[in-house]
């Protein structure tokens, strides 16, 4: 019993240690202030949190594109285009980066578990980054920009779907005690996004390239067909005119995005194994996307001439973040499942080896302390951005070209939720697009 105080003691210190490793209430405030749409407000909440330590801050260092993930879609959303641009893209940079991380890092994910490294980024925050990019580069006059960026995210979703294919592959040759079809598992078949499609079309036709947005509009209809779990709505309608703009008229087009995109929960899963008693079952923590609340449900156009028309979604961006997380979330199964069990193995056979040599009684509690390891040791990460919103609506009209007052209002199930309006000039030969947000 005294050879075992020490270790009883690190276990015990190592268990306190990891159930402290976060704090879900540290958000609380720049939630707050981006839910009621007060920008400035939810900014200087979260350079505030920047500044603290441990547990009360949301933002260490191993925890950079969250950082920049998160105050570059609350600049795009107070207008902040360029300062938003240069956060995205620092993020993009990262997790690009991310890709060629340490072995250090990769070591300890299978030591303990995958909150010893530094973020790495959600497949779908990569992919959006590029979209509130290109609209960062559409609000300072660069349409080239947007171009640029929109094809750099159709890049990303060609190369999506090998990655994981290749990461699982290397998982399970390093362990042989897996059998994969035993677990778990899904492929995403999401593989080309409706919303950057439908952005591609707007910002080729600005340009006079015509082929390359009929390609684009041609792509955006078969987004619907090859992701049905994503696309389980209608194409919107006013898309069918997009590229039937009358002679002297102009056409006005309006994004808006409401509500927030979901957020990460633990899972837990107790599992048995084929070891002798304590190691002889082992908590698997696994992380799940959780969709959060959505008041929104509808939106329309009202314009001081009389006409109106319905915001319609185009992409349901919280669906995206589900369905691309599949594959990443087998990849994580497949991790879990291996580091518990060299964990529990290592403990089982600490365990004999004592037995042997001390008796049966120090034997088990040699194994008690592996497994408090093993359950010490064991947490999903669950960190992720917070700030993308969760649906993407689209609407137009073709109009005279002229100055028009627009007002639009979003719909909850008790009638009106938000209503915002503009002064706009409306033009032939360019671009008309406004983007508002609602995300309540």
């Amino acid at each position: 019993m005294s050879r075992a105080g020490p270790v009883m003691s690190g276990v015990l210190v190592l268990f306190v240690f990891l159930s402290c490793a976060s704090n879900p209430n540290v958000h609380a405030p720049i939630d707050t202030g981006v839910r009621a749409g007060s920008f400035d407000r939810a900014l200087t909440s979260l350079e505030s949190n920047r500044r603290r330590s441990g547990r009360k801050t949301a933002y260490g260092s191993r925890n950079e594109i969250l950082f920049h993930l998160d105050r570059g879609m609350i600049r795009h959303y107070a207008g902040m285009y360029r300062e938003s641009s240069e956060d995205l893209a620092a993020a993009e940079r990262l997790i690009e980066e991310a890709f060629t991380r340490s072995l250090t890092q990769e070591i300890g994910t299978f030591i303990l578990n995958d909150n010893v490294r530094d973020y790495p980024g959600e497949d779908y925050e990569d992919l959006y980054i590029n979209v509130f990019n290109a609209l960062n580069y559409y609000h300072l006059g660069n349409i080239e920009g947007s171009l640029v960026e929109i094809r750099r995210l159709n890049e990303k979703l060609n190369y999506l779907a090998d990655k994981y294919e290749r990461a699982q592959r290397k998982v399970l040759d390093s362990s042989r005690q897996i059998n994969p079809s035993r677990l778990p598992m899904e492929a995403s078949r999401f593989s080309n996004s409706a919303l950057a499609r439908y952005m591609g079309v707007l910002f080729y036709r600005s340009t006079g390239r015509d082929d390359s947005a009929r390609i684009d509009f041609e792509e955006l209809q078969r987004a619907f067909e090859l992701a049905p779990d994503v696309y389980y709505h209608q194409i919107p309608s006013s898309v069918a005119d997009e590229l039937l703009i009358p002679d002297g008229m102009a056409r006005l087009n309006v994004i808006a995005f409401t509500g927030l995109a979901p957020v990460k929960e633990e899972e837990n899963i107790l599992v048995p194994l084929p070891l002798p008693p304590p190691n002889n079952s082992a908590r698997l923590a696994f992380p799940q996307m959780v969709r959060r609340p959505q008041p929104v449900q509808g939106a329309a156009v009202l314009l001081d001439s009389g006409e109106s028309f319905p915001l319609e979604l185009i992409e349901d961006i919280g669906a995206v973040a589900r369905e691309t997380f599949k594959s990443r979330r087998g990849l994580i199964i497949l991790k879990t499942t291996a580091r518990t069990i060299i964990k529990s193995t290592t403990g089982a056979v600490a365990s004999s080896a004592v037995s042997e040599r001390g008796g049966e009684g120090l034997g088990f509690l040699i194994g008690l302390l592996g497994r408090l390891f093993t359950e010490a040791s064991e947490s999903a990460d669950i960190r992720i951005s917070r700030y993308f919103p969760n649906y993407a609506l689209v609407g137009g009209i073709n109009l005279e070209p002229g100055e028009y007052t627009l007002t639009v209002n979003f719909y909850g199930n008790a009638g009106l939720l938000f209503s915002e309006r503009r002064t706009i000039s409306v033009r032939a030969n360019t671009l008309n697009l406004e983007a508002f947000e609602c995300l309540k």
